[in-house]
């Protein structure tokens, strides 16, 4: 059982250029993830599989087998709408289909409530509806945004026992690292590599998606040295060959008979000699074998997929703010909820990573900070980057933007493009831009690194983010000195970011803020 894909070609309406060119690959069974930058297929290429889109030309065919009930499965990221089947199956007298709701942990008061239900609540039952399927072929679109890590966990684990061939367009490691033994990784070949063609093509990787980014890294680095050093060989050897061709020309004056009186046999007699001899020919000779390599060398050089570097980071607006922010110890209360709050201190150079299921309270406790700032007037050195962002903040992003001198502007793309961004998305930017929810967090932090910042505190932030823009992110983050918390599930993420840990942990309707000593 697999998915075979030949020869691919498909494009948009709008655009002038194909997404997928050529495009052939075989996916076999078990779990396979597809990474890459926004904008380079991944979704389109699972909406290609689904029958979703169809391709301008190719092929696409799914292997099945004599035990799916279905060929296709496609979990979109969205979860607004409940999935179709979702009473049928869940009221099914095939205890095989309703296994994965109990798995899941759906009941039935989840589907009289659907529209009130949290994102990872959604998650799990299009999951289960999804697997109740039993399709040949499941396809997840970005399956873990919202969740926490025990809904992850849980979802991970439903996953596991799927026998058909599955992919999971994902930026989370430790989700793709536990699935997946086969990491599919797209990219623009013209963005990637010098001379590269404006179309998507992919890499392909025997492993989890962490391991799978640590080869592409070094493969990278190796093509650009192997490169760097055969143009460094060919330089050389040009030096060599005009070094030659100086003495060519020499030789040849010596030959010529031009500054050599006429009547002065012997002198002419010289040169007739050495010309019928050949001497310094040798220097010609060597001239034209040396032209021979250098065309070998370059067309070796030309042969090495030059793999283009990507200045990433950014450099936060030097801070006069090194003052710490004292939380004292206080019991908050949200609703009947009580959440129990130690005394701590926050530094320059601290950064938090706070973790905890949903609901523990760990939005609470970045208000009551927050909050804490603003009573002492420093509302103006704390950054809070929210989950979702409203049209009311994307309007104020938008204001900020348009208010900058051209420098300034010049600066926020600049970091923009760092973390992740191409260069043709940035050109122009205005108001009336769609940008993505992932486009739009990155342009509000790098607005916000162009002033000084005591307090850096980012909610969820690699939702809706590539993976691409998500290690720039956690690079450049992890090079800034100022405070931070940072609310995330992604572990590795946080690994790479954080020196100190806060827990959020509820029993019934009291919780409590506390540090968290297993790093």
């Amino acid at each position: 059982m697999s998915i075979q894909i030949t020869k691919l070609n498909f494009s948009y309406p709008e655009s002038n250029a194909n997404l997928f060119e050529d495009f052939t690959i075989q996916i076999a069974e078990g779990w396979t993830c597809v990474a890459g930058s926004n904008g380079c297929g991944k979704s389109t290429l699972l909406k290609l599989i689904a029958g979703i889109l169809a391709p301008d030309d190719g092929k696409i065919s799914c292997g099945g087998n004599g035990n799916a009930e279905k060929d296709v499965v496609y979990c979109a990221q969205e979860t607004a709408e409940p999935p179709e089947n979702l009473y049928a199956a869940f009221w099914s007298d095939d205890n095989e289909a309703r296994k994965f709701f109990s798995r899941l942990c759906v009941t039935e008061e989840m589907l009289e409530r659907y529209e009130t239900l949290s994102g990872g609540e959604k998650k799990r039952i299009q999951i289960a509806c999804a697997l109740a399927e039993r399709p040949a072929v499941l396809l997840l679109d970005e399956p873990t945004n919202h969740l926490d890590a025990k809904t992850a966990r849980m979802i991970c684990e439903a996953l596991g026992d799927f026998s058909g061939t599955g992919i999971i367009v994902s930026h989370d490691r430790a989700f793709a690292d536990s699935l997946c033994a086969r990491t599919v990784y797209l990219y623009n070949e013209a963005v990637a590599f010098a001379g590269g063609r404006d179309c998507v093509v992919y890499d392909s990787y025997p492993c989890g998606l962490t391991k799978a980014l640590e080869l592409r890294q070094s493969g990278a680095d190796q093509s650009r040295g192997e490169w760097e050093r055969l143009n460094a060989k060919a330089a050389a050897e040009r030096g060599r060959s005009a070094a030659l061709e100086a003495q060519n020309q020499k030789a040849k004056a010596r030959l010529s008979k031009k500054t050599i009186d006429p009547r002065d046999h012997d002198a002419q007699r010289k040169i007739d000699t050495a010309r019928i001899l050949g001497k310094d020919r040798s220097t010609g000779d060597a001239k034209a074998r040396l032209e021979t390599q250098i065309r070998q060398t370059e067309s070796e050089r030309d042969s090495v997929k030059k793999a283009l570097r990507r200045k990433e980071g950014f450099a936060l607006s030097q801070s006069d703010y090194s003052k710490p922010l004292a939380v004292d110890e206080t019991m908050l209360q949200a609703g009947s909820y009580k959440l129990k709050i130690k005394r701590m201190e926050i530094k320059r150079g601290t950064k938090i990573a706070l973790t905890g299921e949903n609901g523990a309270g760990k939005s609470l406790f970045v208000r009551h900070v927050i909050s804490l700032l603003e009573k002492a007037g420093r509302a103006n050195e704390v950054l809070y980057l929210p989950q979702e962002i409203s049209d009311a903040q994307r309007d104020a992003i938008f204001n900020e933007l348009d208010g900058l001198e051209e420098s300034e502007r010049g600066e926020v793309l600049s970091t923009l493009y760092r973390l992740g961004s191409e260069p043709e998305r940035l050109e122009g930017l205005k108001r009336g831009d769609n940008l993505s929810p992932g486009e739009l967090r990155k342009l509000m932090i790098a607005l916000a690194v162009q002033k000084p910042l005591s307090l850096l505190v980012l909610d969820e932030p690699t939702n809706h983010m590539d993976i691409t823009s998500v290690v720039a992110l956690e690079n450049a983050l992890a090079a800034l000195d100022c405070a931070m918390i940072v609310v995330s599930h992604d572990k590795a993420f946080l690994q790479k970011i954080a020196n100190e840990n806060l827990v959020a942990e509820r029993n019934e309707n009291i919780g409590e803020i506390k540090w968290n000593l297993e790093k």
